[in-house]
C-alpha cells in the first residue's frame, strides 16, 4: 500500500518533470534548466536537486517517463482480440514509430542532441528492450498453440519488434515512409521478407 508521503513525493516528481519538459522544449537540453524548472514548478531549487538530480538525471527522468507513459498506451493496442498475430505485430510496430515520430520531446533531442538521446536506442538501450519485452510477450504468447510455443520464442519477437522500431525512429533510409500507409505497407514487407521460404540449393 502507498503511504501518503510516496504519494506526495511522486506528485512533487511529476510537478517537478511537468515543468522540466515544457523548459527542454523551449530552452533545449543542454541548457541550464534547473533555475527555471524551479521557477516554472513552484519549488527550489534544492527541490528540485532533491527529486530528479543534475542535468543529466533530469534528462534521463523525463525519457524514462516518457518511455512508461507510452507503454501504457500501447498496451491498449496491443489488447485488441480482433487481431491475428501479423497484424497486431504490424500494429505494433505502426503504432510506435508515428508516436515516436510526433513526439516534440523525443524529436527535439533526436534533431538537436542526438549524442543524448541516441543511446537509449543502441548502447543504453537494455532496459527499454526489457521493458518491451514484459509487455509484448504475454500477447504474443496468447497467440500461439503449445506447439508453436516449443519452436518460437515470443521474447525474440518482442525484442526484434524493438530492433525494427528503433531502427525506423533513428535512422534514416532510401525507402521512404512519410505517413502511416507507406509506413504500413514497408512493414508488411519486412515480414514477408523475413517469412520466405529459403531458395533452393
Amino acid at each position: 500500500m502507498t503511504s501518503a508521503n510516496e504519494v506526495e513525493s511522486e506528485s512533487i516528481r511529476d510537478r517537478i518533470l511537468d515543468a522540466a519538459e515544457s523548459c527542454v522544449l523551449e530552452l533545449g537540453y543542454d541548457a541550464r534548466l534547473h533555475a527555471r524548472i524551479a521557477e516554472r514548478s513552484g519549488f527550489s531549487r534544492p527541490t528540485v536537486y532533491k527529486y530528479v538530480g543534475d542535468q543529466a538525471a533530469i534528462v534521463e527522468a523525463l525519457f524514462q517517463r516518457e518511455v512508461n507513459k507510452f507503454f501504457v498506451v500501447l498496451d491498449a493496442v496491443l489488447r485488441d482480440e480482433h487481431s491475428n498475430l501479423e497484424i497486431r505485430f504490424v500494429d505494433a510496430i505502426v503504432f510506435t514509430v508515428q508516436y515516436a515520430r510526433n513526439h516534440e520531446v523525443l524529436q527535439k533531442g533526436l534533431r538537436d542532441h542526438p549524442e543524448l538521446v541516441l543511446p537509449w536506442f543502441t548502447v543504453r538501450s537494455g532496459p527499454i528492450v526489457a521493458l518491451t519485452s514484459g509487455l509484448m510477450t504475454p500477447h504474443f504468447e496468447r497467440l500461439f498453440t503449445p506447439d508453436e510455443l516449443s519452436t518460437v520464442d515470443p521474447k525474440a519477437i518482442s525484442e526484434w519488434a524493438f530492433r525494427i522500431i528503433s531502427s525506423l525512429i533513428v535512422t534514416q533510409g532510401v525507402i521512404e515512409t512519410p505517413d502511416e500507409d507507406s509506413l504500413r505497407d514497408f512493414v508488411r514487407s519486412l515480414l514477408r521478407i523475413a517469412f520466405m521460404a529459403p531458395p533452393h540449393t
